[in-house]
């Protein structure tokens, strides 16, 4: 009886430890580019706290390429379709409408003021148009409704785009969807603990141990450098995949980001 026990906890194991090997896998067929960590990320740009450039601003963008800084930004699905730039569900925060930026066509997205200053929202091409190939473009795709439209519109846009650039996502299936139309972009899982957020246990036990990894296929990680380190992380890295750490605020969160990270999402404080 002792000896058949022992056969069945180490079946269970080895089932354990081949999902999880299955489930944290799914590495792309090549190299990751060398530029996903070759300089800083400008996180939603080089901004300010006023209305001269504001986050996920064009006057921000311009000025972290001026300066040779990657820039990672945040994209959104506007009412009537348009890939528009901005990071929080609401306007409230950064233009003082109380709407989600959802529920707002674009035409009206685009007279909207940031920070009381004279940019406004900007959309994804008008991104790609300033930065030009100058410095990689990192796309955050921020979708927790239905996976298909914005992420098919990102990816064409992408694909067509002569420059560095790839895409990121908390979602797993919003990754899987751009690979299914444009496997060559790079593609980046978002993950941290997700402590505080509305998901079932079992979700962030996944989402944070990054075991839907073989449906995304990332070619990097990116992990909320607050939670490092940590054993999934480690695995991660061992596969040989790049680690990029967000979000860097200062000189002492990248000393300590040197030693647990390759890559660095960096807000105003921590770039030079």
């Amino acid at each position: 009886m002792k000896l058949t026990g022992l056969i069945t906890a180490l079946f269970v194991l080895a089932v354990l430890a081949g999902a999880y090997a299955f489930g944290t896998g799914g590495m792309p067929d090549r190299e990751p580019p060398e530029w996903l960590t070759a300089q800083k990320i400008a996180h939603r740009g080089q901004w300010t706290d006023s209305g001269e450039r504001p986050e996920n601003s064009l006057a921000a963008f311009a000025e972290a390429v001026g300066n040779g800084y990657a820039v990672e930004l945040d994209v959104q699905w506007s009412l009537d379709g348009e890939i528009m730039v901005f990071h929080d569900a609401s306007l409230e925060r950064m233009t003082g409408v109380v709407r989600p930026l959802a529920d707002t066509p674009s035409f009206e997205l685009r007279q909207l003021s940031l920070r009381g200053g004279d940019q406004t929202i900007p959309t994804l091409s008008e991104v790609l148009a300033l930065v030009d190939g100058r410095v990689p473009v990192f796309v955050e795709i921020k979708n927790e409704g239905e996976v298909g439209a914005l992420e098919d519109a990102v990816a064409m846009q992408l694909d067509a785009y002569d420059g560095p650039a790839c895409v990121m996502s908390f979602n797993p299936y919003s990754l899987q969807r751009v690979a299914e139309l444009a496997p060559d972009i790079p593609r980046g899982q978002l993950a941290s603990r997700f402590k505080g957020e509305n998901l079932a246990w079992y979700e962030k036990l996944l989402l944070a141990n990054m075991a839907m990894n073989w449906t995304s296929k990332p070619d990097f990680i990116a992990y909320d450098i607050d939670a490092l380190p940590c054993p999934g992380v480690t695995v991660q890295r061992w596969r040989g995949r790049p680690i990029l750490g967000w979000t860097i605020e200062d000189a002492d969160d990248l000393a300590r980001a040197e030693e647990l990270v390759d890559g660095f999402i960096c807000n105003p404080g921590a770039l030079d």
